[in-house]
């Protein structure tokens, strides 16, 4: 999805559901919808700081939440390191190097259709997510 796209569907999505677009979740709109390195909160707050100096780390994990919540940004939680946000929630692959800890979007189908799986064993399908891990080039090349 295009950087655009996906922040006109937040904004779109948070005005649907009634929530407020104050100039600190607007910062957080934008970095989410701009950076494609699936950004941490912390990673977030430093970014969005730049233009609005008084934002807090309980403020991007608010409405980080809210936003999720929503269905409007994907969170991916890993066990062994912070979680890390998206704005695209269209069915793709997370790439996540074991070495660098960069996470790539990698467009493809879902493996199995989610209506396949719902005819054959009843389970409807809400979400999903599509994760493969190793090296990237960097790392493979010993340059991460």
């Amino acid at each position: 999805m295009e950087e655009q796209e996906i922040k006109r569907r937040i904004i779109e999505g948070m005005k649907e559901k009634g929530l407020k677009l104050t100039r600190q979740r607007l910062e957080i709109i934008d970095i989410i919808a701009g950076e494609k390195s699936h950004p941490s909160a912390s990673a977030i707050l430093a970014k969005a700081r730049n233009r609005a100096p008084m934002i807090s780390l309980s403020t991007v994990y608010y409405t980080l939440d809210i936003m999720k919540k929503a269905g409007l940004i994907k969170e991916l939680e890993f066990n062994d390191r912070d979680s890390r946000y998206e704005g695209d929630v269209s069915d793709h692959l997370n790439l996540v190097c074991t070495g660098c800890g960069k996470i790539e979007d990698f467009r493809a189908p879902r493996p199995v259709p989610s209506e396949k799986v719902e005819k054959k064993t009843g389970f409807r399908v809400d979400s999903a997510r599509f994760e493969y891990y190793g090296l990237c080039r960097e790392c493979r090349l010993g340059g991460g």
